[in-house]
């Protein structure tokens, strides 16, 4: 999601179907049929275009949208990246061998936590607030991209992470 002069504006990368009722995530595929990656450049462009660190960051992140992608996972994985490079991050992060079924108990699963489309109610989060391009219009809009806030504070972002 992202904060356009329209308001909220959601982006959504097109997979194709698969027929089996669930899939591996490392298999989902991307589509390409609504030339998804220059409607979204075009919308990054139209909503950051004149945000404080667009033009600092957009040689970086365009890339994401001129490639052809195969896979989602891979997509995910390298903006994932990416992103932590130019914010200065480096979480820790690996890749899974295989899909775990049962998990030990004790063990963290947060599987079923994140829901993009039901996102669960987490009543200890409380958004720090920056500067949005839009918010004298729409005032501060929270669960937006991470490239709303790299777009709009720079290299200063690892202070609302």
């Amino acid at each position: 999601m992202i904060a356009a002069a329209n308001g909220p504006q959601p982006l959504t990368v097109p997979v194709e179907r698969f027929e089996e009722l669930k899939c591996p995530m490392k298999d989902v595929r991307i589509s390409d049929h609504a030339n998804w990656r220059h409607q979204h450049w075009n919308a990054l462009q139209s909503a950051y275009g004149e945000s404080p660190f667009f033009a600092y960051y957009e040689d970086d992140i365009r890339p994401f949208f001129e490639r052809k992608w195969t896979f989602l996972y891979d997509f995910n994985w390298e903006i994932t990246l990416k992103v932590c490079e130019l914010i200065d991050i480096m979480p820790c992060m690996r890749r899974t061998d295989g899909y775990v079924t049962a998990v030990p108990d004790g063990t963290d699963d947060f599987r079923e936590v994140i829901r993009p489309k039901h996102p669960g109610a987490d009543p200890d989060f409380a958004p720090a607030r920056y500067y949005q391009v839009y918010q004298q219009k729409f005032g501060f809009l929270s669960n937006l991209s991470i490239l709303d806030l790299l777009f709009n504070e720079g290299n200063g972002s690892v202070l609302y992470l």
